[in-house]
């Protein structure tokens, strides 16, 4: 016999209130299905879940493991029955994203090409702007949904994490340190460093900045500018050194490379935004998938 939602479900109200009749009760249910449930189940997957006796009912160690999977199962088939309902019924308008270009080369363009496949009537509307204005224009009410690096953000504002992804070098494909397999800060040091502006993204700057001192090194930053394409476009035109984060490596500039660092473990953070006390459906559908996406990616 294969396991069963309603099984499930009579599980965790049991957990919870360990006590037959108080669970039987809840379930609007009398107490001999209750048991005949656990027990079916027990037999089932071949462990005992719960230690009973006519005064004391507790989990055991293999029900409390049971407890956290069987909730989850649970948790998934509401949202699969949330999705496919919003699926059928027809989901159109118009979707207002905001984004950064660096999210081009993160999960963004297959999300969207995902909801747009799955409800050709929502019209995206894509809204290129930095990280501080994006926030600011969800908060405005301008904005359904950002794409933005990871920065302070206010509680108001509901994030899933897109990326978390480690720091490379990037150089020309010319420089004569190109060829190493690794690099330490100290090898960048003496180079001309190209920077995110900092009052775009202060909390990168004084990250990448932090490096350097917290080794007792003193970077040469000769250019900065207000977006991760910019730098890695100036790298390539051997306008300097820089480190970004390593999803830009999948940008194929044909001019540069991007190297390990061996010293340092930095890492950066990509995540979606939005307003949570806002309702807003076309929102939630691409919440949706992007979850999907990220469950695959790491499946």
């Amino acid at each position: 016999m294969a396991l069963t939602f309603r099984q499930l479900r009579y599980f965790l109200v049991l957990a919870e209130e360990l006590h037959f009749g108080r669970g039987a009760q809840r379930l609007h249910i009398s107490q001999p299905p209750l048991s005949a449930s656990l027990r079916q189940l027990e037999e089932e997957l071949g462990v005992q879940l719960l230690v009973r006796s006519s005064k004391h009912v507790a989990l055991t160690t293999a029900g409390e493991a049971f407890q956290r999977q069987a909730r989850r199962l649970l948790e998934d088939l509401e949202e699969s029955r949330t999705l496919v309902r919003r699926i059928a019924d027809g989901a159109s308008g118009v979707l207002r994203v905001g984004f950064t270009p660096a999210m081009l080369f993160r999960r963004l363009p297959q999300a969207l090409q995902a909801l747009q496949a799955a409800h050709p009537g929502i019209e995206i509307q894509l809204l290129e702007r930095n990280s501080a204005d994006q926030v600011q224009g969800l908060e405005a009410g301008q904005l359904d949904i950002g794409f933005i690096h990871a920065m302070p953000l206010p509680e108001t504002l509901a994030t899933l994490t897109l990326a978390d992804e480690p720091f490379l070098a990037c150089l020309p494909r010319h420089h004569p340190l190109a060829s190493r397999s690794s690099l330490s800060l100290r090898d960048l040091a003496g180079e001309p460093l190209v920077m995110f502006r900092r009052d775009l993204s202060p909390h990168y700057y004084d990250r990448i900045l932090g490096l350097f001192l917290v080794a007792n090194l003193k970077p040469t930053i000769t250019h900065e500018v207000s977006q991760w394409l910019t730098i890695v476009a100036l790298i390539a035109h051997g306008m300097g050194v820089a480190l970004v984060p390593a999803s830009l490596a999948g940008t194929h500039f044909s001019n540069v490379v991007f190297l390990p660092l061996s010293d340092a473990t930095l890492r950066h953070q990509s995540h979606c935004v939005w307003l949570e006390v806002r309702e807003a459906p076309n929102r939630d559908l691409l919440i949706d998938i992007i979850h999907g996406i990220g469950q695959a990616g790491s499946a």
